[in-house]
């Protein structure tokens, strides 16, 4: 633990300027230092300057204005025409060119072809395969075009998708000096003969099973469904619950994601190393997900939270940001611990999460039983009134949850 916290706080003093030098770490130098002043500035500045933006053009809405450009809508126009597809110019506007571009795409993917009904699972089975091959697809088949989209949903029906789970491609930035050789000097016999063989066998860091790939199988079942699972339609509950989780993960990202786009005075490489970091700071709070109830797990975030010295606000600001990269990059303790910290301040409704990941096991053990205490909890929360965080305009899906929680008890 003592050596975790100081390669956690040896990143956080190489990217913030002014972090008090002291000889003991605690959660509220780490999260007040690293993660929160570099990206929590931003955060909250945009969602004001967003709800600023939304009071101001209200009244001036008189004429028509340009397609406004999206982070997604870029995402969409580069994964189209790297497969082949032809959107045109990246400049995240979805026109003309690039609904004719994604209706090729849909005809060839066997889905309904309609340029402006773009479903999720299709955009998500779309990036997926994007990431999949700039992370080594393309290499190991040495195929390009529709060609090599064709063999990314083969390997997904088989089975066999990729070693390596499909992330986004790292982003050119210059190199983080993280300092990994000072904490390993001093520490002697003691450490390593007690616990060098015990992190290797029984660490949950990298070894589980990768939610990217669960998420492409699933979406690939939809689509062959022919869309995603209703409440009128629903036969498997168990299934519509795991649609639920890979659409809540697709959210997510993209709220995330446009958070990213932004960020000024940190490169995406570092936002993402501070990320990691904030990963194994909560790391302890996600193992116990497993064994406490939620009850208990959300009172020992909340004692992190108080202990950091750090606002709400602050605090689910950088949990949004670090919710979006854990998921992207497979690391189920950024992704979990952000979840929860979400929970803790406040903000119900990513319990959601929370239960999907104890349901299917993604970064804990399966606990079913404590799975159904967290969709319980988030979906009340939801009925009291609380602000609904994915598909929010979808109003019959809390129902869709709940019968398919009840369901596949």
């Amino acid at each position: 633990m003592i050596l975790r916290l100081a390669l956690t706080l040896g990143i956080a003093f190489s990217l913030a300027a002014a972090i008090p030098q002291t000889a003991r770490a605690d959660a509220g130098e780490f999260l007040g230092g690293a993660v929160v002043g570099g990206i929590v500035g931003y955060a909250i500045g945009k969602d004001q300057q967003k709800k600023k933006s939304q009071r101001t053009t209200s009244s001036n809405r008189t004429y028509r204005s340009g397609i406004p450009s999206t982070t997604q809508g870029a995402q969409t126009q580069t994964a189209l025409n790297y497969f082949g597809y032809n959107a045109g110019r990246v400049d995240g506007q979805v026109g003309r060119g690039t609904r004719s571009a994604i209706e090729r795409y849909q005809a060839s993917m066997g889905y309904p072809v309609n340029g402006h009904d773009f479903q999720p699972y299709q955009y998500d089975f779309l990036m997926q395969a994007y990431y999949w091959a700039t992370s080594g697809g393309q290499a190991t088949t040495q195929l390009a075009g529709q060609p090599l989209l064709m063999a990314y949903r083969r390997q997904v029906q088989t089975g066999s998708a990729l070693a390596t789970a499909p992330q986004a491609p790292a982003q050119t930035a210059p190199a983080q000096p993280v300092p990994v050789a000072t904490p390993q000097e001093p520490e002697p016999e003691t450490t390593e003969t007690t616990s060098a063989s015990l992190p290797s066998l029984f660490s949950g860091g990298t070894g589980g099973p990768s939610l990217a790939n669960r998420c492409s199988g699933v979406m690939l079942q939809t689509s062959t469904n022919g869309g995603y699972t209703t409440l009128a339609n629903m036969s498997d509950p168990d299934f519509a619950l795991s649609e639920q989780f890979c659409l809540a993960r697709s959210y997510a990202m993209a709220r995330g994601e446009d958070l990213i786009q932004d960020i000024q005075g940190l490169t995406p490489d570092q936002v993402s190393a501070q990320c990691d970091s904030y990963g194994e700071m909560v790391a302890p709070q996600v193992d116990a997900l497993s064994i406490n109830s939620k009850t208990e797990a959300e009172t020992q975030m909340r004692k992190l939270a108080l202990d950091s010295g750090l606002s709400p606000q602050d605090l689910a600001a950088t949990s949004k940001v670090c919710l979006a990269i854990g998921y992207r990059q497979d690391n189920m303790d950024a992704a979990l611990g952000s979840a929860l910290m979400l929970v803790a301040m406040g903000e119900p409704a990513y319990g959601e999460l929370i239960g999907h990941h104890l349901r299917e096991g993604f970064g804990v053990q399966k606990r079913r039983d404590l799975a159904m205490q967290w969709y319980d909890a988030s979906l009340s929360a939801l009925d009291a009134g609380s602000q609904a965080v994915f598909l929010p305009s979808q109003t019959d899906r809390p129902q869709l949850l709940r019968a398919a929680m009840v369901q596949a008890q």
